[in-house]
């Protein structure tokens, strides 16, 4: 009897143990980007829109030391499932968004622009979507930031 009791205590340890290392590194990272992102104060705002193309300003102030692993946008038409990947490039000099840049700590911006399919180009209701996934310090797992939305102007 104290055999078996002793052999169910273990197994329940066991199980309990499993089971709490697996909550932990599920929603550990949800939490983490909950109540310390990486960016707060996220602004975008447009400064530039043409046909197939729309440019935009996005400002951000960087709170915590994070390598950026990937930024990805996606141009979304609101109320429906309708989504492209949206290819974006630097203002400045048109260069795409491949190698990513680590931002010092504290406030910072860029200008981005996006190429519009033709498709979607005067389709009203288009939102330009984006997240960012960081690896952190602790090298225990990355996590997941919304950027914020930018509503793409009509032509």
């Amino acid at each position: 009897m104290t055999k078996r009791k002793l052999l169910a205590g273990a197994v329940v340890w066991l199980v309990m143990g499993l089971l709490g290392m697996v909550l932990f590194y599920y929603v550990s990272p949800i939490l983490e980007a909950r109540f310390a992102p990486v960016l707060t104060e996220q602004r975008v705002e447009v400064i530039e829109r043409e046909p197939t193309k729309v440019c935009w300003r996005y400002s951000w102030h960087k709170e915590r030391y994070a390598q950026p692993t990937v930024i990805a946008w996606s141009l979304v038409v609101d109320g429906t499932a309708v989504e492209y990947p949206a290819v974006v490039s630097r203002k400045r000099d048109g260069e795409l968004i491949r190698d990513i840049k680590t931002a010092t700590l504290g406030p910072g911006s860029n200008e981005f622009c996006a190429k519009i399919p033709l498709e979607l180009d005067n389709v009203p209701n288009l939102t330009l979507r984006g997240s960012a996934n960081y690896a952190l310090r602790h090298g225990l797992w990355t996590v997941w930031q919304e950027l914020p939305v930018l509503k793409v102007p009509p032509i």
